[in-house]
């Protein structure tokens, strides 16, 4: 008799040890799948107005923390990273936003960081979007028919009309891209105005387009191409 209440007990300890793990288990479920239904929704909504304003396609992604915890607890993500691949008239994109939050239905980052980046084909792209000034009696000859990097000597090689090969030195005035040629004549004529015009439009005006805060802080040759660096404090992406 005593020993078939002890193990009657017993069942019923082991009972509610079962219970108790299906009981986590399904806690644990549920938190997973909140969690992924939040990274899903702001990714989701933050891809679509980002592509919207830059007319390419970009990636969202949150840090490897629990979004769902930091939003709950300090209304926050600590770091949200975007990418784009870009297209002809826009660098590819790969920028870093840390302490992310929502004011006054502006999105707010503390601190932004990253790089826009144009590969060969769309450096010739964007050049030749370019106006050069036709007034120069080689304007008709002055192409930029490729582009090749130079990491090695910090230039960028331009192959103007089959003629010549320049090399041109990136850097950064006013918070704004600059495209130095190493040479100023081509034929014994002058280069005609403007001639690089189309690369820094492209980037001036695909930063423009990024969150209210965000300048050019350097300018690289690199092995794929032109890398410009981006930056910015107290960032703002205004709902739209």
């Amino acid at each position: 008799m005593g020993r078939g209440s002890r193990n009657s007990r017993g069942g019923g300890r082991r009972g509610c040890g079962c219970s108790l793990i299906l009981l986590v288990a399904l806690l644990v479920g549920l938190v997973a799948a909140a969690e992924f239904g939040v990274r899903w929704y702001l990714s989701d909504r933050a891809e679509k107005e980002v592509s919207a304003k830059i007319d390419a396609p970009a990636s969202v992604s949150f840090g490897g923390g629990l979004l769902l915890w930091e939003l709950l607890s300090t209304r926050s993500a600590d770091t949200v990273h975007l990418t784009s691949p870009g297209s002809d008239t826009v660098p590819q994109l790969d920028v870093t936003a840390s302490t992310v939050t929502l004011v006054d239905g502006a999105i707010h980052a503390a601190h932004v960081d990253g790089t826009a980046v144009l590969d060969e084909q769309q450096l010739v792209a964007a050049a030749s979007q370019g106006e050069a000034a036709q007034n120069s009696p080689i304007a008709g000859m002055a192409e930029i028919r490729s582009v090749r990097p130079d990491p090695a000597a910090g230039l960028l090689r331009a192959d103007i009309g089959g003629i010549a090969e320049i090399g041109v030195s990136p850097g950064v005035t006013d918070g704004q891209l600059t495209l130095r040629p190493e040479q100023t004549a081509l034929l014994g004529f002058p280069l005609p105005d403007g001639l690089f015009a189309g690369i820094t439009t492209v980037v001036d005006s695909t930063v423009a387009k990024l969150p209210d805060g965000m300048v050019i802080e350097g300018a690289q040759v690199v092995d794929q191409g032109l890398q410009v660096e981006l930056g910015g404090q107290d960032v703002t992406l205004p709902q739209g």
